[in-house]
């Protein structure tokens, strides 16, 4: 396998073999006003050095090393993207919908080729990468890729800011999502983007001059309109329930509570819980009950105190117990190796003990079947499944992501952009039968959707992502390919897959300008 190493195979940092993976120097860009402001900043913080010696990315680069040290940045940062005044009566050349980890990189990547123009970001919530931001450090991006060959170096092509750049995640393969939002926060920022926040987008009219994107009695104005909101929203619709409470609570819900709110854990203790769903929504929600991963400080997956369920059932879930799903899936677990903390003693899971794995089939029951309604009762939720009913205490829904605006737009009729991608992190090598830790160019890929006939475009995991990422390069996350993968990953919804397609849809809509 790749450069040796076994899959799941536990390590409690990269390997020494692959702790420097080479970093591609693309250049430094700081648009705006922002040099400025940054260097005020460094001088305040007395971190400023002549700038004939070294570079202003450099110094950015050493200053955010530390995370004390990033967080005043991202302050300085948010504080002034959200008070940046935007002008509601200009024509811009593109408004893009959603403030997320796409629409960052496109925005620097055409400030990079254009600086002059005009891109409005309008966002629904009150922060930028709101997803990332909510699930903070609960959210570890544990994909084989990061941990095979430490590809967080080039999370964000052409940015001069890296991942690899904090000082926690120098020679760890996984970011958290608090990284991710971090940095998404800084190439906003040295795009000098104008951002709107709060603003949900109701409805795309077409305007004499292009399109009118409305919320309210606000509206802005653009030649073309850009959809980079994400898989949208909890998805509320997957089965019937009498009313809302907090016993029933999304997976996002909770995964954000156990980064945040320590009393809540304490909360599930000798509870009932069934988990709706069989996703990675799902998969990281029981990573968090258990988890299925022995204390690994390195990446998060520790706690403090025990609190696990008294039983838990696995709406959904098809394997016959959590063993079979955990040797189906064990390259989802090659950072860390183990199963449950609680029972953990040492062993690499390929050597526990029948006796171990018996105590987690106990907590564990898997049921492949439907949740067809949900009713709360005095003391319990009562779950309806095809076959079955049973009562549980908890019902973390975790049974995917809706998009409405994304579905409305999918009544039309689309087309799909093509051209050639860069992955900068590696690539399988046939002839040498390993991993490279080089870049590859793939041409003539999808890169984005267009809606046939007009000027608005869906990009990153907006899109189709099942139709955008051929087979060829993600392998579809199917199991025959988790022992003999070519791929950089096994998921099309793997950033690795999606940003290199933002960087060559931006350079296509400046071309088109």
């Amino acid at each position: 396998m790749f450069n040796n190493l076994e899959e799941g195979i536990s390590h409690s940092s990269l390997p020494s073999n692959l702790k420097r993976v080479k970093r591609y120097n693309f250049g430094e860009g700081i648009f705006g006003n922002t040099p400025a402001l940054i260097e005020k900043f460094l001088n305040k913080e007395e971190s400023l050095k002549p700038l004939s010696k070294i570079s202003l990315g450099k110094q950015i680069r050493n200053f955010i090393h530390q995370s004390s040290n990033r967080k005043k940045y991202i302050d300085l940062a948010v504080e002034y993207l959200q008070n940046k005044p935007v002008h509601h009566q200009q024509i811009y050349d593109a408004v893009l919908i959603g403030a997320g980890v796409h629409a960052a990189l496109f925005v620097y990547t055409i400030k990079k080729e254009n600086p002059d123009l005009k891109i409005l970001v309008v966002e629904k919530s009150s922060s930028i990468c709101s997803t990332f931001y909510k699930l903070g450090d609960a959210l570890v991006l544990n994909s084989p890729t990061f941990s095979k060959a430490g590809l967080n170096s080039n999370i964000m092509q052409g940015h001069f800011v890296q991942a690899s750049d904090f000082d926690e995640l120098f020679e760890k393969p996984f970011p958290t999502a608090k990284h991710i939002y971090e940095l998404t926060t800084m190439v906003f920022f040295h795009s000098d983007a104008d951002i709107v926040f709060n603003f949900q987008v109701d409805e795309i009219k077409k305007s004499n001059r292009g399109y009118e994107v409305q919320f309210k009695d606000k509206s802005f104005e653009a030649h073309s309109v850009i959809v980079s909101n994400g898989m949208g929203d909890p998805n509320l619709t997957s089965f019937s329930r009498d009313r809302s409470s907090d016993r029933l609570i999304t997976g996002d819900e909770f995964i954000a509570n156990c980064f945040q709110n320590e009393p809540f854990l304490e909360s599930i203790r000798d509870k009932r819980i069934a988990v709706v769903g069989n996703g990675d929504t799902a998969n990281c929600v029981m990573e968090y009950l258990l988890p299925l991963v022995y204390p690994n400080y390195d990446y998060g997956f520790c706690r403090e105190h025990e609190f696990l369920p008294q039983l838990i059932y696995w709406v959904g879930q098809c394997a016959k117990d959590v063993q079979e799903y955990y040797f189906d899936n064990k390259t989802r677990y090659c950072h860390s190796g183990g199963v449950i903390e609680f029972f953990w003693n040492g062993e690499t899971p390929f050597e526990l003990s029948a006796g171990i794995w018996r105590k987690t089939k106990d907590l564990i029951k898997c049921i492949p079947q439907k949740l067809s309604s949900l009713t709360h009762k005095e003391d319990s939720l009562e779950l309806n499944l095809e076959s079955i009913t049973i009562d549980v205490d908890i019902v973390i829904d975790s049974t995917g992501r809706s998009n409405a605006l994304r579905s409305s737009l999918m009544k039309n009729e689309k087309e799909y952009i093509n051209g050639d991608i860069v992955l900068y992190g590696g690539h399988w090598s046939y002839e040498e039968e390993s991993f490279i830790a080089a870049p590859i160019k793939k041409e003539n890929r999808r890169i984005a959707c267009r809606l046939k006939g007009e000027d608005i475009y869906l990009i990153g995991s907006v899109c189709l992502l099942e139709e955008l990422v051929d087979d060829e390069e993600a392998k579809d996350g199917s199991a025959k390919f988790l022992e003999q993968r070519n791929s950089l990953t096994n998921s099309k919804r793997s950033l690795e897959h999606t940003l290199p397609r933002t960087v060559s849809f931006a350079q296509f809509f400046h071309a088109s300008y």
